[in-house]
């Protein structure tokens, strides 16, 4: 998998990964707004969610040949309509890359949040949410 936006739903959203910044991103497209002209909330969170996944990968070095994820829980909190192109980021982390490893390594599994910020083309913040994941580590 080269990235979560290859994930059927998030490309039928259209979703995109940048590799240099790790970001996600989400167009501005007709099909994708509520009814007052906007991104859906349910795109928003769509779209935070899949950053918190990829940063399961590319910070925490996850790995799906080995280790299956599995979200728990989120807790968003939406803050203003967005409009043209939205932008997710992981700001924080509970692990590390070294202690995610080592405890994926030791227990085979771990609970570990991640939390992101959607942004607008127009830098507001649009939604802020923690998805806390379960990872198994199904073989070293």
């Amino acid at each position: 998998m080269g990235s979560v936006a290859d994930i059927p739903f998030n490309k039928h959203l259209g979703i995109t990964y940048q590799e240099d910044s790790q970001d996600l991103s989400l167009p501005d497209n007709p099909r994708i707004h509520n009814y007052f002209g906007g991104v859906s909330f349910c795109a928003q969170f769509a779209l935070a969610e899949a950053a918190s996944a990829q940063c399961l990968f590319d910070r925490l070095g996850m790995d799906l040949a080995a280790d299956l994820p599995t979200l728990r829980s989120a807790v968003t909190k939406f803050f203003k309509p967005t409009e043209g192109l939205s932008t997710a980021e992981p700001i924080s982390l509970q692990h590390t890359f070294d202690e995610f490893q080592q405890i994926l390594d030791s227990r085979r599994r771990i609970i570990t949040s991640v939390v992101v910020e959607v942004v607008s083309e127009a830098g507001m913040k649009a939604l802020e949410g923690e998805f806390t994941w379960l990872v198994l580590r199904q073989r070293s």
